[in-house]
């Protein structure tokens, strides 16, 4: 392929995704490829982020602002729709909720992302039989919903809060059914990280995920997507070392094959995100990763792998 090629590869997305995965070296796993791609937030999740700076409403909180500033907007209006939420319009009471859902994908993906570990404090979501609630269909156990967050700095760790959800009648009647009102469970969610993740609620929301830069060219595409999806299909791929500017001696970091399988992979499985992207953006990015990358780090399959690593004795 041709310098021009590499630099000016037409942008959007790829015509065919499945000729993409046809030409891929053989043993590479589709479903290692889409647990990267699934690692950022989808389209409807970074919905917010996309609109104009000067929108009005509550929608102007996701870009620049904290998690406490929201958290309060959202408290602010959720007062008069739930005073009013049994009128026959329930616009305003999806809206919302809606907002208040995305309020709680992102501050528990923050929580992961400041604490990545769970060394400090975890935050936990299950649903456990001991809980169950009682008085909706003999015969059938219907587990609580259990909320629960656990300090991890002592040894053992110690519990700091639980909130137990019991599910209850779904709207349409089915007391077989477990039904756990989500507009009720993001309120306990809210609640509960609220008392307990201050350090959290005072990041700003996409803080590590987004800039103000072209989608492109954002840090959950440049700085985590590519590196991961780079580490992944790199040891896949036939390299030539050669010799930069006949004294350097490289390593063969950056075949073009793999720049261009990269490319259209991204553009596939993140249209949100790189259906502008371009093989020099790819490339420019990886040249940033590699230069600060731990030559022992883990790569191939050996990234998903929990033990032992495949050139283990």
């Amino acid at each position: 392929m041709s310098a021009c090629t590499v630099a000016d590869k037409g942008r959007g997305p790829a015509r065919d995704s499945r000729a993409v995965w046809d030409r891929l070296p053989p043993g590479v796993e589709y479903t290692y490829v889409k647990w990267i791609a699934l690692s950022v937030p989808s389209f409807l999740d970074v919905l917010p982020w996309l609109g104009s700076a000067s929108q009005d409403g509550i929608e102007i909180f996701f870009r620049g602002k904290t998690f406490r500033a929201l958290d309060r907007a959202l408290q602010l209006a959720e007062r008069p729709v739930v005073a009013t939420e049994d009128q026959t319009d329930h616009a305003p009471l999806q809206d919302v909720a809606m907002l208040r859902h995305l309020f709680v994908q992102h501050v528990l993906r923050a929580i992961g992302d400041w604490d990545p570990h769970g060394k400090t404090r975890l935050i936990s979501i299950r649903l456990d039989r001991a809980t169950a609630g009682t008085g909706l269909a003999p015969g059938h156990e219907h587990p609580g919903l259990v909320i629960e967050v656990w300090n991890r700095t002592r040894r053992p760790p110690t519990p700091l809060d639980r909130t137990v959800m019991s599910p209850g009648p779904p709207p349409w009647g089915d007391a077989r059914v477990h039904y756990y009102d989500p507009v009720l469970l993001h309120q306990l969610i809210a609640d509960v990280v609220r008392r307990h993740f201050p350090e959290v609620m005072r990041r700003r929301i996409g803080q590590g995920w987004r800039s103000e830069r072209d989608r492109g060219g954002w840090p959950m595409l440049t700085q985590r997507v590519i590196p991961a999806l780079y580490d992944y299909l790199r040891p896949f791929y036939a390299f030539r070392a050669y010799r930069k500017a006949l004294s350097v001696r490289t390593r063969g970091d950056y075949p073009n094959r793999l720049l261009d399988d990269m490319t259209d992979i991204l553009r596939a499985e993140l249209p949100h995100l790189a259906s502008e992207l371009t093989v020099a953006r790819v490339k420019a990015a990886v040249q940033r990763y590699v230069r600060r990358a731990k030559p022992t780090r883990r790569m191939g399959t050996d990234l998903f792998r929990m033990w032992p690593p495949s050139n283990s004795a």
